[in-house]
């Protein structure tokens, strides 16, 4: 019973602190807000997370590690490598949907200037070397134009990760919700013309 507990309260730290780092950035983020937010007492981020920077690595662990895998399954399909690549798009701007506070913190680390926290570097580390190998695979069989597979797997994760930092502003200003199937179907249609031969 007092395990159940536990796993509410971490869950529910994790799930505010999520948010104030997204707001507000590592260093903007205050513990006591977090903990006040989440229902908790003090003491629960050092019990479950030990300190402020460790429970900032869990949250981009539940995003960009969750997003990994998201990613790495919608390459697992007998398809072809173009078909792999929409199939990978369209995972990434699925995961965004379901973790909307993911693109604000992922700008604000992207733009820190720093060494990249753990997760973030090793999902990249991940993704960026899986979809050049596909693009790779395609060029030998002549489906995807030739050119560098890095700086072409680059241009391809810029589509929805653009798409999507950005969501503010196009949504603002071009009156687009960036989740509307349209963008979606958008953006993987430039991505597949990108691509071809």
């Amino acid at each position: 019973m007092n395990q159940h507990r536990s796993d509410s309260a971490r869950d529910r730290i994790l799930l505010v602190a999520r948010k104030e780092f997204a707001r507000h950035g590592y260093q903007g983020a205050s513990v006591r807000s977090i903990t006040t937010k989440a229902k908790v007492n003090l003491g629960a981020i050092t019990y479950h997370f030990h300190t402020k920077e460790q429970l900032y690595v869990a949250v981009l662990q539940s995003l960009v590690g969750a997003l990994a895998d998201r990613v790495h399954l919608a390459t697992l399909a007998d398809a072809p490598p173009l078909e792999k690549i929409e199939r990978m798009v369209r995972a990434i701007f699925d995961h965004i949907r379901l973790h909307p506070d993911m693109p604000a913190i992922m700008m604000r680390e992207l733009a820190g200037g720093g060494e990249l926290a753990g997760p973030v570097r090793a999902t990249f580390g991940k993704l960026l070397p899986l979809l050049a190998g596909i693009i790779a695979e395609g060029q030998k069989s002549g489906d995807i134009r030739p050119g560098d597979p890095v700086l072409l797997a680059l241009s391809t994760v810029a589509q929805p990760v653009y798409l999507n930092l950005a969501r503010p502003v196009i949504s603002k200003v071009a009156g687009i919700d960036p989740h509307d199937e349209r963008v979606i179907e958008h953006a993987v249609a430039m991505v597949r013309s990108a691509l071809r031969p």
